[in-house]
């Protein structure tokens, strides 16, 4: 703004928007330029491919359905990726830059989603649940067994575990004792409050872990029948967080 010659009135200067607009242009010529190279349409694909090869070797197992935001930002970026690649000659420069921008976002969306599920998703160690003690189980002497999971099964920090036991009859061709059965269920892990519930066959327990721990030790007391003769299997053990 610069002031009058005939008694300090003031005037706008056209040359301050006018610099502001040349330099806006200026932006938006490097970007179409870049966006149109040849070589920069397999950028997005690029990313996208790189982003699913990396979550897929560190994904920590669980539930599919923990994946489906995932799934659905990495299909999204992949699909708008490989559209942009084939697309070698648009019409529109605003079709290539939506697709190569939505690929891009989707990427990043995906990898944000990808990135909770580790900080926080379910993680299946079943097969790391070792048991101690003799099968099967019976109502008398020999009627408790303890189930552990180590500090391999717990590298990765959750603050509960679900725990599900199959509890069957060790002759299937016997009378069953399924009716009859229960199971006392306590954790006795160091640092954590003892925590006790009662489940029947196929029944599932969630113990809370609180802070990270080394080791979980679970003791289990069989309660059935007379004469009956019992297998314990954990058929899922699943950590998570609260």
């Amino acid at each position: 703004m610069t002031p009058s010659g005939d008694g300090g009135g003031v005037h706008n200067n056209p040359t301050t928007h006018g610099d502001h607009s040349i330099a806006a242009n200026d932006i938006k010529n490097v970007i179409i330029r870049w966006v149109m190279h040849p070589s920069a349409r397999w950028l997005p694909l690029l990313l996208a491919c790189a982003a699913l090869v990396i979550a897929g070797s560190k994904q920590p197992g669980g539930p599919a359905g923990q994946y489906t935001l995932w799934f659905v930002l990495a299909g999204l970026s992949l699909v708008t990726a490989a559209a942009r690649v084939l697309l070698r000659r648009p019409r529109d420069i605003r079709v290539v830059g939506a697709l190569s921008l939505i690929s891009v976002l989707a990427t990043v969306g995906g990898w944000l989603a990808f990135q909770n599920i580790q900080a926080h998703g379910e993680i299946d160690v079943t097969g790391e649940v070792r048991t101690e003690g003799k099968q099967p189980l019976d109502d008398g002497a020999n009627d408790t067994l303890t189930l552990r999971l180590d500090a391999s099964a717990l590298k990765e920090p959750r603050n509960a575990l679900r725990l599900t036991l199959a509890i069957d009859d060790h002759d299937p061709a016997g009378p069953t004792c399924l009716a009859d059965t229960t199971a006392t269920v306590s954790l006795l892990t160091s640092g954590v409050a003892a925590q006790e519930e009662k489940i029947r066959p196929g029944g599932t327990v969630d113990f809370s872990l609180g802070a990270r721990v080394n080791t979980v030790r679970i003791h289990l007391k069989l309660h059935t029948a007379r004469g009956c003769r019992m297998d314990v299997q954990a058929t899922a053990a699943v950590l998570h967080d609260k």
